[in-house]
């Protein structure tokens, strides 16, 4: 049954979209029940509504390219959060232990697909495509097992911002290496010129973007911001991220996912890139579920019958041979057996990229369908066991340790003490008075501000401030208010104010909260959440000054962030 059987006004967008959200909506349900990640359940529900299944088939042509707009904003979404800082604190271990696992897991893949009678370029692309991890995958496993934020956890994120950006110079090579076939075969001579021909246009693309976009795409946010008008910065943010990756793809001859990544690293340095963030992730969630769905519903489960024996060896390196070469690099690195363990534990498995370099390759004709099919396969069986792979190998550290007799360090297991602080959220009059006699408290506070540049004074005193919409989860992360003991919330109007605090209680149960209302009518609203001083317009400058160096001041402890 097709799309035109039930849509016959050519709606095909509106069928991917509702029959395509529901089927994923609840695989994806059953399959974080299941302790899966939710990705197998897109991937999976993607395979039963494609053409290689009984039933209900939607367009696939359509949905290809409803899925670019997916790896557009999931490619902007890796820049915007790139922290080299992130990368720095793990470079000994992550850089060459990324660097090293990828090039043999491409040399070990590309010599095993040789044997089978593919050529070389399918295999450099299939060792390439399974040598990076799923940061989706990676954050989800560790995080659940309170991993995230310790030294395996830092190093982990390290490891895979070093294969994305193997990743994203392989996006850019990928059309140069297409160019550099000979016939029916692979001349690495024809390749060495187009390399340095995309690298310097990688170079002055990067180097244009970054000096000269930051500048601009600055100079718009400011303006934009002061209108104070949500939908208008949501579609100026929209803008850039398109514009800046078809403009780049269009002026350099680079592919639309490294114009997207670049997007993302001139707005992460702006001012904005919080609320930016805030106002791009919904869609990106969206649109990230559409790029499984298409994956799925390309995927053929006869080519892994046809191919079994290049499926068995792929699935083999991912599940084996690439964990084992970190498991050794990382020893070799001089590192515990049990952050040893446990890296190769959680990179065991392939996902998002993997699906965008080989999907590219794939319509630059370097790679075969039944290897882009055997790639599907292996990526739906490594996501779904990964979790339990981690499992053991937490079990097999605690024993290793029982037998050697050497304790496992306990930073495996928990999360980083928290620090404390105090968040004001509004920089007006009461804002002022409540950051000055905290810091005459010795108290260290984060401004949230919709107005850009009262944050940007703030950080010019070398304040703490973050631009955005404090009712929004990400705005409080990136004030860390997780760990906060205190949050002022200065805003006047209630529902606001409310929706601010139902934020905060689901980063921060156990927070202080002193609030402002306009009439004393709205107290009891603030009350049913918890609020812990309310006070309103007529005794709110003065119940502040009050509060702050008085009742709470004696029953919180505060350190520095």
């Amino acid at each position: 049954m097709n799309t035109e059987a039930i849509f016959p006004y050519n709606l095909e967008v509106i069928s991917i979209l509702a029959i395509g959200f529901v089927v994923a909506g609840i695989f994806g349900y059953f399959s974080q029940r299941a302790k899966f990640s939710p990705i197998f359940g897109y991937l999976f529900a993607g395979y039963l509504i494609g053409p290689y299944s009984p039933g209900f088939v939607a367009d696939t042509q359509t949905a290809e390219q409803l899925a670019e707009i997916g790896v557009v904003l999931m490619m902007f979404g890796v820049g915007l959060h790139f922290k080299w800082q992130e990368l720095v604190k793990v470079k000994n271990i992550a850089i060459p232990g990324a660097v090293i696992q990828t090039l043999f897991t491409t040399l070990f893949s590309t010599f095993f697909v040789y044997l089978l009678g593919w050529s070389i370029e399918s295999g450099i692309v299939v060792g390439l495509s399974i040598g990076v991890a799923s940061t989706v995958v990676m954050i989800r496993v560790l995080g659940d097992r309170n991993c995230l934020n310790t030294t395996e956890g830092h190093i982990a994120v390290g490891w895979l911002i070093v294969e994305d950006i193997l990743t994203v110079i392989a996006l850019l090579l990928l059309p140069e290496l297409a160019l550099s076939l000979d016939g029916d075969g692979f001349a690495m001579g024809n390749l060495a010129k187009p390399i340095a021909i995309a690298l310097l246009k990688c170079a002055a693309l990067i180097g244009i973007t970054i000096f000269i976009g930051f500048r601009a795409v600055s100079y718009i946010f400011d303006n934009v911001a002061r209108t104070r008008s949500h939908e208008l910065f949501t579609l100026t943010v929209l803008g850039l991220i398109f514009g800046i990756a078809t403009g780049s793809a269009y002026l350099f001859g680079t592919s639309i996912a490294l114009g997207a990544f670049i997007s993302g690293l001139i707005i992460g340095q702006t001012e904005a890139k919080h609320q930016a963030s805030a106002n791009a992730l919904p869609l990106k969630d969206a649109f990230a579920v559409v790029f499984f769905l298409s994956v799925g519903m390309l995927f053929n489960p006869m080519a892994v019958i046809t191919h079994f024996p290049l499926f068995i060896g792929i699935l083999g390196v991912v599940l084996l041979i690439k964990p084992l070469i970190a498991f050794l690099t990382v020893r070799a690195l001089r590192r515990p057996f049990h952050t040893a363990l446990l890296l190769a534990a959680v990179l065991a498995q392939i996902g998002e990229f993997s699906f965008i370099l080989s999907e590219e390759a794939l319509k630059l004709h370097i790679l075969p369908e039944e290897g882009y099919d055997v790639i599907v396969a292996c990526a739906l069986i490594s996501i779904a066991i990964n979790p339990f792979l981690v499992t053991l190998a937490q079990r097999l550290s605690r024993r290793h340790a029982e037998k050697t007799r050497v304790a496992v360090d306990d930073e495996t297991l928990t999360l980083e003490p928290k620090t404390s602080h105090a968040v004001i959220v509004g920089f007006g009059p009461i804002g002022e008075d409540s950051a000055r006699i905290l810091e005459e408290m010795g108290i260290t506070s984060v401004v949230i501000d919709m107005n850009v540049d009262t944050v940007a004074k703030q950080k010019k005193k070398k304040k703490k401030a973050v631009f955005g919409d404090a009712s929004v989860e990400h705005i409080l992360e990136a004030a860390h208010a997780e760990n906060a003991n205190l949050l002022i919330v200065t805003t006047p109007d209630v529902t606001t104010t409310e929706n601010i605090i139902r934020s905060i209680r689901h980063l921060n149960d156990h927070i202080h909260i002193i609030a402002r209302t306009l009439y004393t009518s709205d107290k009891p609203r603030l009350e049913k959440l918890g609020v812990t001083v309310i006070c309103d317009e007529e005794e709110a400058r003065r119940a502040f000054a009050n509060i702050l160096s008085g009742k709470l001041s004696t029953s919180l402890t505060y350190t520095s962030i």
